[in-house]
C-alpha cells in the first residue's frame, strides 16, 4: 500500500509539472541567474559651448517622436532614447547659443506666452525606421502529464529568439513659425543604415509577437539592442550639432516672424 501511494504521488507531481506551463517566458537554465539588464546611455556632449541667449533667439523644442506606430517605440530602449533626445536638443540648443523652452509635448500645449516670446518651434521626428528579421529555434521535451492525461499533448514545445535587426532612417528637423504653425525651415538628416544579429537569453513557451515582447522581457535582447542604439543615437546628435548653424536660425526666426505677422 505504502509502494502504491508513492508511485500515487510520483504521477500526480509529474502530471503538475507537465501542464504547469504557462504564456510566459522562463529562463533556459534556471540554475544560472538571468542576463543582467544593463541600461542604454544615451548621452551628448557639445564639442563647445557659447554664452547662453548670446544669439538672442528663443526656440521652443517639442519632444522628439517616432514616425510611425511600432509598438517596440512605447517600450525601453526606444521610448527611452526618444526621451534622452529631448533632453540633449535642450543642451545642444544652449550650447549653440540658444534661448530653450520646453520641451513641449505638442505645439498645442504652448500657452500664449510660450508662442508669442518664441522666434519659432523646433519639432524633431525620429524616423529609424526597424527592419526585424526574426527567427526561432524550437525545443521539444516529453510531457509526463500525458501519462494521466489523454488530452494532454504527448510532448512540450519551448522556443529560442533570435534575428537580425537593421537600423536605418533620418532624423527630421522642422522649424515652424510660433503662433501659427507655418512650415519655415526642414532639414532631412540621413542615417547610415547598420545590421546586426540577436541572439535571446529566455526560453518561451509561445513564439512573441513582436520584438517589443522580446526587449520587455528578454534582458539580452534589451542589452543587445541599447549598444546599437546608443551609437546611432550618437551620429544624430553629432549630425544635428553640424545642421544647426545660428546665423541660419537667425534667418529662419526672420522668416517665422513675417509669416504670422501675415496671418
Amino acid at each position: 500500500m505504502a509502494k502504491t501511494n508513492a508511485l500515487l504521488h510520483l504521477a500526480v507531481a509529474i502530471l503538475l509539472w507537465g501542464c504547469s506551463s504557462s504564456k510566459k517566458p522562463t529562463t533556459s537554465t534556471p540554475t544560472e541567474p538571468p542576463a543582467q539588464r544593463i541600461p542604454a546611455k544615451f548621452d551628448f556632449s557639445p564639442p563647445s559651448r557659447s554664452n547662453v541667449g548670446a544669439t538672442g533667439i528663443t526656440i521652443a523644442i517639442v519632444k522628439p517622436t517616432y514616425v510611425g506606430k511600432n509598438a517596440e517605440y512605447y517600450v525601453p530602449p526606444f521610448n527611452e532614447m526618444a526621451t534622452s533626445m529631448g533632453n540633449d536638443f535642450e543642451e545642444l540648443l544652449t550650447a549653440k547659443g540658444f534661448t530653450v523652452r520646453g520641451p513641449f509635448g505638442s505645439r498645442d500645449e504652448m500657452v500664449y506666452n510660450d508662442k508669442v516670446n518664441s522666434s519659432f518651434i523646433l519639432e524633431i521626428g525620429i524616423d529609424i525606421n526597424p527592419q526585424y528579421n526574426r527567427k526561432y529555434t524550437s525545443y521539444s521535451r516529453t510531457n509526463w502529464g500525458a501519462v494521466l492525461d489523454k488530452n494532454a499533448p504527448a510532448s512540450i514545445v519551448t522556443y529560442k529568439m533570435n534575428g537580425e535587426i537593421t537600423l536605418g532612417g533620418n532624423l527630421i528637423i522642422n522649424a515652424k513659425s510660433s503662433q501659427y504653425g507655418e512650415l519655415i525651415w526642414k532639414k532631412n538628416i540621413a542615417l547610415d543604415p547598420t545590421s546586426f544579429t540577436y541572439t535571446g537569453a529566455l526560453t518561451w513557451d509561445y513564439v512573441p509577437r513582436s520584438m517589443a515582447d522580446e526587449l520587455k522581457n528578454d534582458n539580452q535582447v534589451y542589452n543587445t539592442l541599447s549598444r546599437e542604439l546608443e551609437k546611432f543615437y550618437d551620429k544624430a546628435l553629432n549630425l544635428a550639432w553640424q545642421q544647426i548653424d545660428p546665423n541660419e536660425m537667425k534667418t529662419v526666426a526672420e522668416q517665422a516672424k513675417r509669416a504670422d505677422k501675415k496671418q
